[in-house]
This record gives C-alpha cells, structure tokens and sequence, in this order.
C-alpha cells in the first residue's frame, strides 16, 4: 500500500493526528528510523492551504511527496533522527501502513473564532496553614538547586530573601554571587515572608510600602519604553488607545516571572518580555504606532500564558538536548521550523540563560515569509 501527500493531509494531517508509520521493509526511511516511527505530520501554512484546497476536489489527486513529522514524546530517538524526521522529512513512496486511533477530529487550524485552551484543574490543599507558605516556597526552590536545575533571576532573590528569613547566611557562594546590585528586591522578599506570616513590625511595614512604590515605578518605566519602541508619546497612547493602555497597566503590574518550561534548562519569561507579548501581540491590550500589522494571538486574553507553555512543552524534549549540546547558542524555531500547535505557527526564541526572549503566532504569510 502506497500513501499520497493528499490521503495523508486528509486522513490525518489536517487533524493533527498522532499516527504510527510502518515503513516498507529496506526503504530509505526504514534504514534512517527502523522499522516504525510515531508522531503528527508537520506542514507549513502555504502547505495547509494548499492540501485544504485540494482535498476538496472530486477526486483529489494522488501524488507522492516528502512528509515531515514531529516525532512523539514518547518514543526513543536520536537526535539525528528528530532532526531528520522534523526538519527533512521522508518520501511517502516510503509508508507502508499507518495506524491511529479512532477518535473525534477536528480541524483546529480552519477554526477562526476565539480558543479556548483546556487545562488541568487546580489542586485545592486542605489543612495547611498560611505560616507553611514560606517553607513550602523555600523547600520547592531548595529541591531543585540540590538536583541541580537552574533558578530564574527572581527565583534567585526570593530563595535569597527565604534564606534571610530563616536566618540562614547568604554570604557564601553561590549565593554570594547573586546578591550584586539586588539588595532591595532580597529585602523584599525577605519582609513579604514576613508580612506573609503576621509577624512584621510597623517600622518593617513602611519599608515594604516604600519597597512596593519601587516595583511599581519599575514596572511603569517597562511599560512606558515598550510604548516608547512603538515611536508613540505616553498621553497619545492614553487618548487612542484608553482601554488597552488600562488593561496593559493592569496585567503588568499583577505579573511575576513565570517559569515556562522546568528541568536541567529551565525556560522563564520575565516582565520586560512580558511586556513586550502583551503590547504585541494580545488584542486587548495592543498599543500601535511602528509596529501596525502584528499578529495576534487567537485565543482569549486569560489563555495566552497557558498557550506559551504549552507550546515550549511541546519542543520540551528538543530544548532540553540543544541547550545540553549548545549551551552558549539560543534555541531558535522559527520560518519553515516554526512550532505547529492547535492550528498555529510559532516564532520561539530562548536565551541561553533559559529567558524566553520572542514568542508570538505567525499565520502572515507576509511576516512569516520575512523572517526565514
């Protein structure tokens, strides 16, 4: 049995289904991957369109071409072959029999309403006391030092400021090396321990409103060089763009660095990056000027922080192993290589230093095609 680019696009692709490829015996594709391999076929946006169009005629034609796959999680395989399979691609002259499971599909990528992203439910914990907080904070980030796993900047200074608290020095290495210039944001952390348990003074409160005004000053600068990059003055900002000025203010100030993606490499997004998506990229709070015909994320304003992780989760395994091999280079996806996720293309930029530096949708032929 012999399989077309348009059965494949039609059967499974456009579904994004996980489908499980057995390979004819002694071809091409069964000496670089085995006998089988598992994972969603990828397509570029022009090729979604493309195979979309074709499959609606009767009949459609059959004809032979590459597939590229993104292998399954769950499978071993090299990084020769993920690259291989994802980036190159395999003849499907090559296919001999697909499996999948039968299950309700839906072509997510013709949808053009607002998402929804599902995700798991929050975990209630029955029984603990407000004091436990901070020994459930310090005892998180300790474990993972002990393993070896990288903390984010503001990770740093709050196991710094958790330390301080419990009377723990923080004058040895490495926590030393991370106290240069962040004195004010451990103390901090070390009084909102406090003020967390009940057991602040009056004196220490002041300190900590005067700490809070710094945070805010802080964050309001970062918003007002984001509008600055967009060559719009404050007020002008404010008399066009009045909601989203508010609703920018609103999410910025309520934001912490969030962690992404945990492991040996972590990946986090700070609040200048922050920032910089929602400006961007979120229609409620879009701020214009230099930067009109930017995409948009499809989904509802609550969801875009779900979207962000579980798109880096999807290329969990590949971060992993690029930062391992090539610790000192940023992870890049981008162009024809970008993440495909619920019907979507990404541009993904990670830092060596695990800072989720770009992160936004394509779906603009015009954009994406730029930036190859």
């Amino acid at each position: 049995m012999n399989y077309s680019i348009e059965e494949l696009y039609a059967l499974y692709g456009q579904y994004d289904t996980n489908i499980y490829i057995t390979f004819h015996y002694q071809s091409p594709s069964f000496l670089n991957f085995g006998s089988t391999l598992m994972g969603t076929i990828i397509y570029t946006e022009e090729e979604r369109n493309s195979l979309q169009a074709t499959i609606q005629q009767e009949p459609f034609p059959m004809t032979q071409g590459t597939v590229r796959l993104l292998p399954s999680s769950v499978i071993d395989v090299t990084n020769e072959q993920y690259e291989l399979a994802e980036r190159y691609g395999f003849s499907s002259s090559d296919i001999f029999e697909i499996s999948a499971y039968n299950r309700p599909r839906t072509n997510r990528f013709t949808e053009k309403d607002k998402k929804e992203v599902k995700v798991a439910g929050v975990i209630k914990l029955n029984g603990w006391k407000r004091q436990d907080l901070n020994h459930m904070n310090y005892g998180f980030l300790d474990s993972r030092l002990r393993r070896g796993e990288m903390l984010s900047p503001d990770e740093k200074l709050q196991f710094l400021g958790l330390r301080k608290y419990f009377k723990q020095d923080i004058n040895v290495k490495p926590f030393s090396d991370w106290i240069s210039g962040n004195d004010r944001t451990v103390r901090y952390f070390e009084l909102d321990a406090q003020m967390s348990d009940l057991i602040i003074e009056e004196p220490e409160i002041k300190e900590l409103a005067e700490l809070l005004v710094e945070r805010y000053n802080y964050r309001e600068s970062l918003i007002k060089a984001e509008i600055d990059r967009s060559g719009q003055r404050l007020n002008e900002v404010a008399q066009a763009y009045g909601d989203e000025l508010k609703n920018l203010r609103k999410v910025c100030h309520s934001f912490n660095e969030d962690i992404i993606l945990f492991g040996t490499q972590i990946v986090y997004l700070d609040l200048e990056r922050f920032i910089h998506i929602y400006a961007r990229h979120v229609v409620n709070t879009y701020v214009a000027g230099n930067f009109t015909g930017k995409t948009f994320f499809q989904y509802k304003f609550d969801d875009i922080i779900n979207i962000i992780k579980l798109v880096v989760e999807s290329e969990s395994k590949q971060i992993q192993a690029h930062f391992k091999e090539q610790p000192g280079k940023p992870f890049i996806r981008m162009g024809k290589r970008s993440v495909y996720y619920d019907g979507h293309y990404y541009r993904v930029e990670i830092e060596p230093s695990g800072r989720l530096l770009t992160f936004h949708p394509y779906n603009n032929n015009e954009e994406r095609d730029a930036d190859q």
